[in-house]
């Protein structure tokens, strides 16, 4: 009962009561592995990567058989930067259930985020013959993704048979995104947008809030990011390393900048971290007792220093550790005031890209989180329209670092852009940034199919295929 309990709260993202609830059963239990799991899942969550490996590989030791668990540990060596043990789990998870395609799926994904695309494809295509799972929809998505199929050999029939076989509201919503892609590969634009709406009316569904309900959250952040607050900084403070943030809308080019940028000999990255948000402000709203952002008018330096040293202590996370470490989380611009006061040496690089373009993107991609300006494109003019009144108060402070890059001015001029951004960082332009490409880096986001290519503006204007149906819908109430 008690676990049960746990895990509801964990599904709830309520991880302080599932945390507690998961530690009084190993209080009567120590050797529970579902408990172990869960705090393992927990750390996971907050990106708390040593303490995941620790728990989870305890979890693994009482619970040998199980898949979820190894899975997760895979995840949490890929945190601490041990891509081989997560491989080596993964392996392992794959001979402990060789006929079961899961196992095989998320190995094919570490080889998709470790851009060794020939082995995700051969390992994805082995996952499909194994027969129909829930996951096979997840494969089939992936296979289309890396687009290596023509109008004779597709997958178009896979996945019209598998909506014949399940009624779960998700995996057909999946197949509807990869059949829209798939149409889309084939040049068939009419049955690739009819799709394309499906998968985002039925993943409009699954959202629980409306982007207006967002609006009073952005004009109490602006209330209290005053011009007083933001002069309050410590402009003194140092550090030996610069945090850099890459903010925006999503689908505006930040993986390609962020691994631009990370091919530098003197920047990293933490990726898309969410430890301002999960670690700094929690640990801020815990100790305040007061939500975000009204807990900004509550700071002390006391409290400023130990939020600074939550996010320190995720930057010596990155590997390798260097003057520059990048945090490409769009969504930071929420935090932009309070990552200038913690931080008054931080850089924030604002992304952006042609209206019409990031809709279309966003459209034809699926998000894996429920929000509704992923799945809707009058959601998503409601939300750009707020980011960009909040930008417009950022900029406003003229001590705020901010520098602003197009996306179309990136791919179209890029080592003139980058000699340009790389002179606000006080760094210089290396010819090695341009070969990013080649690396084997991990890459997580949506993104992760098109990164392994030179940059190019294949991009720019792919909406415009799309653009009656794309701007009636944009009109839409």
């Amino acid at each position: 009962m008690l676990l049960n309990k746990a895990n509801q709260l964990f599904q709830e993202n309520k991880l302080k009561e599932a945390e507690f609830h998961f530690k009084a059963i190993l209080n009567s239990n120590p050797e529970n592995g579902e408990a172990l799991f869960g705090l393992g899942r927990i750390a996971l969550r907050l990106e708390r990567y040593d303490a995941a490996v620790y728990l989870l590989q305890k979890a693994c030791e009482r619970m040998p058989h199980m898949l979820e668990p190894l899975h997760a540990l895979a995840d949490a060596f890929n945190g601490v930067n041990s891509p081989n043990d997560a491989l080596t789990v993964l392996e392992y998870a794959k001979k402990l259930a060789s006929h079961n395609p899961e196992p095989h799926y998320y190995l094919a994904q570490h080889y998709l985020t470790h851009g060794e695309l020939d082995k995700a494809h051969t390992t994805f295509a082995h996952a499909l013959s194994i027969g129909v799972y829930p996951v096979t929809a997840y494969i089939l998505f992936e296979l289309v993704q890396l687009g290596r199929f023509d109008k004779e050999h597709n997958y178009v029939s896979n996945l019209h048979h598998l909506l014949t076989q399940t009624s779960n509201l998700r995996l057909k919503m999946v197949c509807y995104y990869a059949l829209a892609n798939s149409y889309d590969a084939l040049e068939d634009t009419e049955q690739a947008f009819n799709y394309f709406i499906l998968a985002n009316k039925l993943q409009r569904k699954l959202s629980e809030f409306n982007t207006k309900d967002l609006i009073p959250f952005y004009d109490e952040i602006i209330k209290y990011n005053t011009e007083e607050f933001i002069a309050s900084a410590d402009k003194k403070f140092t550090g030996n390393i610069t945090p850099v943030f890459i903010i925006g809308m999503p689908r505006s080019g930040s993986t390609l900048l962020e691994q631009i940028l990370a091919s530098h000999s003197q920047f990293s990255s933490l990726g898309e971290s969410t430890s301002i948000s999960n670690n700094a402000v929690a640990f801020i709203e815990q100790k305040t007792g007061v939500a975000y952002p009204q807990c900004l008018a509550h700071l002390t330096p006391d409290l400023i220093k130990k939020a600074r040293e939550l996010y320190i202590t995720t930057l010596k996370t990155a590997s390798p550790i260097r003057p520059f470490i990048i945090n490409k989380l769009p969504s930071n611009y929420q935090s932009l005031g309070l990552i200038y006061i913690l931080f008054p040496n931080a850089k924030f690089i604002n992304l952006s890209r042609n209206f019409n373009a990031t809709a279309f993107s966003i459209f034809t991609n699926y998000f894996a989180e429920n929000e509704p300006y992923f799945c809707s494109l009058p959601e998503f003019k409601l939300y750009h329209s707020v980011y960009e009144k909040l930008m417009s108060h950022w900029h406003s402070f003229k001590g705020m670092p901010i520098y602003d890059v197009s996306y179309e001015d990136l791919v179209s001029n890029p080592k003139e852009q980058l000699t340009q951004l790389l002179g606000f960082l006080n760094c210089h332009f290396e010819e090695r940034c341009l070969a990013f490409y080649k690396q084997k880096t991990p890459v997580t986001t949506l993104s992760k199919h098109a990164i392994r290519q030179p940059i190019n503006n294949a991009a720019i204007a792919k909406w415009e295929r799309y653009k009656t149906p794309l701007l009636k819908l944009l009109e839409e109430n």
